[in-house]
């Protein structure tokens, strides 16, 4: 991936490159796997530290979870949560 500086850095501070989670999802220099890296990051983040201003811990999961979604396999939520 050419972008692997912004990924490197994303995963040490994502709160410095991105405002929202949401953001990770609409930078299109990004491929599903550096989201997913970027997104595991910042939610282990929330966990070892305070919260970034704004930031929730749910707001990173939906965000990884629309992420998963996409990927090549992937059981839509509805099916999976035991919806028809």
């Amino acid at each position: 991936m050419k972008n692997t500086k912004l990924v490197e850095e994303a995963k040490l501070n994502p709160a410095r490159i991105y405002h929202r989670p949401n953001d990770v999802l609409r930078d299109r220099r990004l491929d599903d796997a550096a989201r997913l890296q970027i997104l595991g990051a910042w939610e282990s983040s929330l966990r070892e530290s305070s919260p970034e201003i704004g930031v929730r811990p749910e707001d990173v999961e939906v965000a990884r979870r629309e992420v998963e979604q996409r990927l090549p396999g992937a059981i839509p939520e509805r099916l999976s949560e035991g919806g028809t």
